[in-house]
């Protein structure tokens, strides 16, 4: 393998939906050696789009297993469990939140350990399955 097929793999390893033009640009490489190194590669732009929606739809199912199944074992129905978090932190801080906040807080802890570890899948299933959450939420207060 050339170095600048080595360098082409590298930046698509990165860069998985990257045109022609955009491998070219970061890489400094003639457009007619990215066209050749990149359909040598042999995968389609739309298999690995396949391939991100499918781990999209993992994470949401991993989520509704969760959130619908073990947790909900363990510590009963959502809403219920999330206005008695929302209870317990009034009665501590003299606030007045409710269920949804106490999702929306949730959420955010999420948020901030996503920024520390990108890569844990835990923290995108919990993002997805406190969504929900704070939607039932939402839906309990209307009534």
């Amino acid at each position: 393998m050339t170095k600048n097929e080595i360098k082409i793999w590298k930046y698509l390893l990165d860069n998985r939906l990257a045109t022609a033009e955009e491998v070219s640009k970061a890489t400094k490489i003639s457009l007619k050696v990215i066209h050749h190194v990149m359909k040598s590669i042999g995968t389609p732009k739309h298999v690995i789009e396949k391939e991100i929606k499918e781990n999209r739809l993992a994470l949401l199912k991993e989520a509704i297993e969760l959130t619908g199944g073990d947790r909900a074992k363990d510590y009963g129905d959502a809403v219920a469990n999330h206005k008695h978090i929302a209870k317990i932190f009034n009665a501590i801080t003299g606030h007045n939140l409710t269920a949804r906040d106490m999702a929306l807080i949730h959420t955010c802890t999420k948020l901030s350990r996503g920024q520390t570890s990108p890569t844990k899948r835990d923290h995108y299933v919990d993002r997805m399955a406190y969504a929900g959450i704070e939607y039932e939420c939402v839906m309990s207060e209307e009534k």
